[in-house]
């Protein structure tokens, strides 16, 4: 009995989660896209991390060092995507170069 108690709040706990998953990932991956689209070629790499602190986001993967001037690419990935979804954005020294959504085996390791 005891037994049969906890499997039906384990399952009843898993009903909850599987209708709760498709929203928190379409407003993680929501946050992600808008953030990405308002960071710009040429903005900063302070005004970037600025605004990226502002949507609650932060750099999940970042190869390359601004600040000594180098090529550099950071990912802001989201968490709730099983398939991969990132804005990826590249630089060169601390000035934007580059942005762009990526999704699935776009994402670079």
């Amino acid at each position: 009995m005891k037994y049969q108690q906890t499997l039906v709040k384990l399952i009843q706990f898993s009903i909850v989660l599987l209708m709760l998953y498709p929203l928190y990932y379409v407003w993680e991956t929501d946050k992600i896209k808008s953030a990405c689209e308002q960071i710009n070629p040429g903005m900063s790499y302070s005004n970037t991390l600025v605004l990226l602190k502002s949507f609650g986001l932060d750099f999940s993967q970042m190869n390359g060092d601004y600040a000594q001037g180098e090529k550099w690419q950071g990912l802001v990935e989201s968490h709730a995507s099983f398939a991969g979804y990132a804005c990826e954005i590249r630089g060169f020294g601390d000035q934007i170069a580059k942005v762009r959504m990526v999704k699935g085996k776009q994402i670079a390791p």
